[in-house]
């Protein structure tokens, strides 16, 4: 039996949470997308957190996985790339968005009123699709001026970003890093 992939969601935004598809575990960086398995768990992951809806796209993800994997993973080294500048407070190139621009393109939106909300549809494959709405999250991390709020865990082994959104917070999370970090400073206490 196959264990779950359990995905680290740390900010709402599908941008983040797909570049936060590496994670560190026991010193070694490890690949959440690695299969069709694995693209299929992470889209039904960010399904369910309501950061993308069924209704955008217009096939199974059965059935365009396998194509969406190495577009994801392209994608997902140049966000990080920009993604890890803006947190070491480095300005990002217009290319970059410019890139982003481009990537909508290939499956550009039309809007649909659903449930009082309204949903960017993509028209185009729906693998292109995906890349749309995660290349329009970035463009609207950067148009709301939240890059400047992106940080890096302060466990330096750590590799997830998050978006600040208080300028207190350290941690990833509390749950994989902060309590960690407490943990041994408490043994460490402990010893002395």
């Amino acid at each position: 039996m196959a264990t779950e992939i359990i995905f680290p969601l740390l900010s709402g935004n599908t941008s983040m949470d797909l570049v936060n598809t590496e994670v560190v575990s026991h010193g070694t960086r490890h690949d959440l997308l690695t299969s069709k398995e694995h693209v299929l768990a992470w889209f039904n992951t960010i399904k369910k957190e309501g950061n993308i809806s069924r209704d955008q796209f217009n096939m199974d993800i059965e059935l365009w996985a396998n194509d969406a994997l190495p577009l994801l993973r392209e994608l997902r080294s140049f966000l990080r790339d920009g993604y890890e500048k803006s947190a070491d407070g480095k300005e990002l190139t217009p290319d970059w968005n410019t890139h982003l621009e481009l990537l909508i393109k290939r499956a550009p939106f039309m809007y649909q009123l659903k449930n009082d909300q309204l949903i960017p549809i993509p028209i185009g494959e729906p693998d292109d699709a995906l890349i749309s709405i995660i290349a329009l999250d970035a463009l609207k991390i950067l148009s709301s001026n939240q890059l400047s709020k992106i940080h890096r865990c302060a466990n330096p082994e750590c590799v997830l970003l998050f978006i600040d959104t208080h300028g207190r917070r350290k941690w990833c999370s509390m749950k994989i890093c902060g309590n960690r970090s407490k943990v041994t400073r408490h043994q460490q206490l402990k010893i002395k």
